[in-house]
């Protein structure tokens, strides 16, 4: 969900889904995963456009915006890619495995998140977590920047 919230406005650059349009405006393209313990972003722009697309990525991890009317929609987002997802055979198989590890191990958590798994304790209490999320997890300390 965190990974979704970023790309939807910063401080700096508060218009929701602006990187994604000055990338598209520069011959670029920009996606993100998240998989068990790791999140990975990744984007690509003409070369003449390399630092200021960096500087606007970087905005994401200083101060992202997370408005609680960028929850509420993106929470249906997630949805829609759960919804798509539940087809799918690798992502019924990737469920089954996690069925399997012990008791209390985190690979046994549902790993991506519906309108009933995010919004259990509502609006408000889901952008609060999400706040919390990003203050304790998103630390440079821990982040690490590939260029190719």
């Amino acid at each position: 969900f965190c990974e979704h919230m970023l790309f939807l406005g910063t401080k700096e650059y508060p218009e929701e889904n602006s990187f994604e349009g000055f990338l598209s405006a520069n011959g670029g393209s920009q996606n993100a995963f998240t998989s068990e313990d790791v999140t990975t972003y990744f984007f690509d722009v003409i070369p003449g456009k390399f630092t200021e697309s960096l500087k606007r990525f970087s905005s994401f991890f200083k101060a992202p915006l997370f408005t609680p009317s960028a929850t509420e929609r993106e929470v249906n987002a997630i949805n829609s890619e759960f919804a798509k997802n539940r087809q799918s055979d690798g992502f019924r198989l990737q469920q089954l495995l996690k069925s399997t590890a012990a008791e209390g191990h985190p690979e046994r958590h549902f790993g991506c998140g519906n309108v009933e798994t995010l919004l259990q304790q509502g609006p408000a209490e889901l952008r609060s977590a999400l706040l919390r999320l990003f203050e304790e997890n998103y630390d440079p300390g821990q982040m690490a920047l590939c260029v190719v």
